[in-house]
Order: C-alpha cells, then structure tokens, then sequence
C-alpha cells in the first residue's frame, strides 16, 4: 500500500487521473453535510481485492491516501461501495477511486474524479438607515488632552449588542481602560464603563465573549516603577460579569514581561480565552511570539506557551482564530522594519506544539495582522505590507495548514495607511474595514468571493480630524456590518451603523 501511495503522491498538482479505457470504478458526487463527506461507487473492475481511496484539495495539490475497502465481488462488476471522509469544514475536495490486488497490479486503473461542490451564495442582508454616532465623548474639549476611544476593538454579544474596548488618556493624561456598551443595534446610545484605571493601562485591548456569554479583555499595563522609569508592559486580563460590562475584575497574567503589542484574543474549545501576543526585550530587538491558554473565564490560572521568536517594530503584531478542526490559529508578523507574514497551526490545546508556515514572504508582508474564518472553514488574513504605499493585502489559505495561499491586494489607490480589520459578513465574504491616507478616511471593502481575489471598496468617510483610526469591524445583528474607530477631532470613539453590506454612504 505504502508504494501505491508514494506514486499517488507523486500525481502532477495540474492533472488528475487519466481514466483508463475501461475505468475501476465510476465515482457518484460526493454528499456532504458539514465536515462529513459520504462518498459511493460501482465497481466496473474484475478482479480487485480492494479500492483505495484518495483526495485532494479543489485548489491544487497531490493526491493524498484515504482509506481502504475490502472488494466483495471480486470477479463481478456491477457491486456498489461506500466509504465515509471528514474534511475541513466548507472545503471543496476531489476524490478518486482506484483498485488494488494482492501481489499484483496496484494503482493501474482509475475511477472518474469527482469534487465537492462550491458553497451555495447566502442571501444579501436588505439596506437599512445606518447612521454614524460619536460616543463616549470625553467632555467638553479642550479637557486638559482628554482622549478616549483609542485602539477601539468590538465584539458582539449574544444579547446581540456591540461591545466595544478602548484606551483612554484622562484629563491629567492618566491612562485606561474603557468598554462601550451599545443599548441599541445601531449603537446610538452606549453605556461606558472606566473598567481598569490603575495606573498606566488598557493599551491595545482585545475582546471576545467567553463560552459563559461575559465578555473577556486582553490589553496591556504599563509597569510601575519605583525611583525610576521604566517601558516595560505586563499582560493582563479583565473579565466582565455583566453582559454590559459594568463590573468585574482583572488581573496580571503574565508579569513581568515586556508586551510589545500585537495582543489578541479567540475562545478555545474548552470555552476559554487564548490570547496572542509579542513579549520583548524592546522594539528592534527579537521578540517571542506567546500564546496564554487560560484555564478558567476569568484566566485566574494559565499556561504558557513560546509559538516562535522574531524581529519586532512597532508595527509588528499577532492575530488568533479558532478552525472548525478545534484547532486554534496563530497569524504574526517576523521581521523588522520588514518581513513576512508567518502562522503557526496549534496541535494542542496550550499551542506548545505547532507547525509554522510562512504565508506571505514577500520581505514587506504581516504587518498588523487580523484574521477570522471563511465559510470553507479555512483562514483568511489581511495584513498590510510595509512597502511605500502600505498595501492591504488578504491572505486566503488553501488548505487547513495554510501551506499555500491566494494572496490580494485590496486597494492600489495611493499611499493606503493599513490598521486592517476582518470579518466575515451575513452573506458569507469577508468584510475588511482599514485607514487610507487620502483625506484621510475610513474605507471599507467587501470581498466578492470567499479568497477575496475581488472586492467592492466604499469611502465611508473623508476628514482630515479623522486621525490614526485603527477600525474594528464587526457584523450588527441586521447582518450589516458595523465599524469602530477614533475620530480625532472629537478625541471619542465613533461608530458606523453601515446601511448596506458594502457599507457605502449616504445613511439616512
């Protein structure tokens, strides 16, 4: 079998089986439900002792062995056979049949190819009003450098209401933490909360909504020192215990260290947080690429696990999402000022283990990196590449391991600024939400396909207040999407109900 399988390997990625004049078997269309695929064929071979069955991916690849049934009529044709496979979900995969005898011929005859057919179009969420609103206005300005709303990142709860976590400077530029709650679907009335004003904190939040409904905060605290100063951040973890986040508590989870950023945050499928992120000596220098699993909601213990070391600059980050194999996926920048973009597929819970894959080594790549899940069940990345023009790139994977990707260019439009977003919208494609530094403003682009090898890019607003806007997209409960973001000339956090999936204006 192990030889059969070496020359199946061996099969060009460009061609299929040839069929033979008179083929092994004929191969009905696969049936698929969720990640179960049921696969069925007539023998048309006389004289099998069995039938091997192998895959491959609809994009490209090698033939891969799958398993093997034991031949019932040998000396017949005519017999019907089954065999059962489980793919990553949403994928598109091609089979073949062919025969094998004992002590003879072995992968001589094949059966017809047959793949898995292409996700269906969902439907396109019908426009609705939209309507931008500032909130959580710091007071009437100036208030002595009051900014709040900075390194918004949102979320939707089960309630179906958006969450939003921000950092903010006080009126006496102390630091913190901040969670907008929207009252409303389109988040025109918001109850905020300061979460964490001790000291220094809240930089670059991250938020998810644990398995027990509650949202759950990863951000950065700056390290107090004593008769001295010091740049050193510690992670840290706040857990809410309403779903409007009024109350709960935080706590250090990985001190000391030196976070450089990059912090992000997915659910495990233990229903517990895993957060992402780069801890360094300093910007410029090597940086480890960590993973914390966290062993309860409120990660009051976890565990520790180094993914890789790399280059790090300011720009530098991590993204992490949850596949439909259990699986978690780390995506992160490796390199300064330049690099590539690299992921590193969890094979345990804690992502002790993993196998890391350079997705994007085009030597200007991962920057900035946010990631999510497509419909196929397999990653898709955007990131922007620090070339002159800082490009926003996607990066769809072809396969669970991110071996190879259908990497995009989003906007070729001038010089584009990045900060990228991702999600995927009620309809099924992803949605990108970014900066361009023309006026500058807020684009939104909505992918036309799963890969994003096309999109339909919207101004959604022009001003020179708008400022570093850093846009967290989200999709509201009408199936639009919805968009974060600081607007500078109102030093708030300002929101965008989007009227249409392609989140173009005018919103009445």
């Amino acid at each position: 079998m192990a030889a059969a399988s070496a020359a199946m390997l061996g099969t060009p990625a460009s061609a299929a089986p040839s069929p033979p004049q008179v083929p092994a078997a004929v191969l009905a269309p696969p049936q698929v439900t969720g990640t179960s695929v049921q696969l069925s064929w007539t023998d048309q071979s006389p004289d099998e002792d069995e039938f091997w069955v192998f895959r491959r991916n609809a994009a490209g690849g090698p033939f891969t062995f799958v398993t093997s049934v034991t031949s019932t009529s040998k000396a017949g044709t005519g017999s019907v056979y089954a065999a059962a496979d489980t793919i990553p979900a949403g994928s598109r995969q091609c089979y073949a049949i062919t025969t094998s005898i004992v002590f003879g011929r072995t992968g001589d005859e094949f059966s017809n190819e047959q793949c898995t057919s292409a996700l269906p179009r969902l439907p396109v969420p019908p426009a609705g009003p939209g309507g931008f609103h500032t909130v959580d206005l710091p007071g009437p300005l100036p208030q002595q450098g009051a900014i709040h709303g900075t390194d918004p990142a949102g979320v939707v709860g089960r309630d179906g209401r958006a969450i939003f976590a921000t950092h903010a400077h006080g009126s006496s530029d102390k630091r913190h933490l901040r969670v907008s709650y929207c009252r409303d679907e389109a988040c025109a009335e918001v109850t905020t909360t300061p979460f964490d004003t001790l000291g220094e904190t809240g930089y670059e939040p991250a938020i998810a909504i644990g398995s027990d409904g509650l949202p759950v905060i990863a951000y950065a605290s700056h390290r107090a020192s004593f008769g001295g100063t010091t740049t050193a951040y510690d992670l840290k973890v706040a857990r809410c215990s309403t779903v409007t986040c009024t109350s709960g508590g935080t706590r250090f989870v990985d001190r000391p260290s030196n976070v450089q950023g990059g912090i992000a945050i997915a659910i495990g499928p233990d229903g517990f947080p895993l957060i992402s992120y780069l801890d360094g000596p300093s910007l410029g220098q090597p940086a480890k690429v960590k993973v914390r699993h966290c062993l309860d909601h409120a990660c009051a213990n976890s565990r520790e696990s180094v993914v890789d070391a790399v280059d790090a600059d300011e720009r530098s980050g991590t993204a992490i999402t949850m596949l439909p194999t259990g699986q978690a996926l780390v995506a992160y920048t490796d390199g300064a000022p330049y690099g590539d973009l690299k992921v590193a597929l969890c094979r345990d819970g804690d992502c002790a283990v993993s196998t890391k894959v350079t997705v994007d080594a085009s030597g200007t790549a991962g920057s900035e990196p946010s990631i999510t899940v497509g419909r196929d069940g397999l990653a898709i990345i955007t990131h922007e590449r620090n070339d002159p023009d800082r490009k926003v790139v996607v990066s769809h994977c072809v396969n669970v391991l991110c071996t190879a990707t259908t990497n995009s260019v989003l906007d070729t439009t001038g010089t584009v600024g990045g900060t990228p977003s991702i999600t995927i919208g009620a309809d099924g494609f992803p949605v990108v939400a970014y900066a361009h530094g023309t006026g500058p403003s807020l684009r939104v682009a909505r992918c036309e396909n799963l890969a994003c090898t096309a999109a339909t890019r919207s101004t959604v607003e022009t001003s020179p207040s708008l400022g570093s806007l850093r846009p967290s997209v989200v999709v509201a409960p009408d199936g639009r999407p919805m968009v974060g973001y600081w607007r500078e000339s109102e030093a708030a956090l300002r929101v965008v109900d989007c009227g249409n999936v392609l989140c173009r204006p005018p919103f009445s």
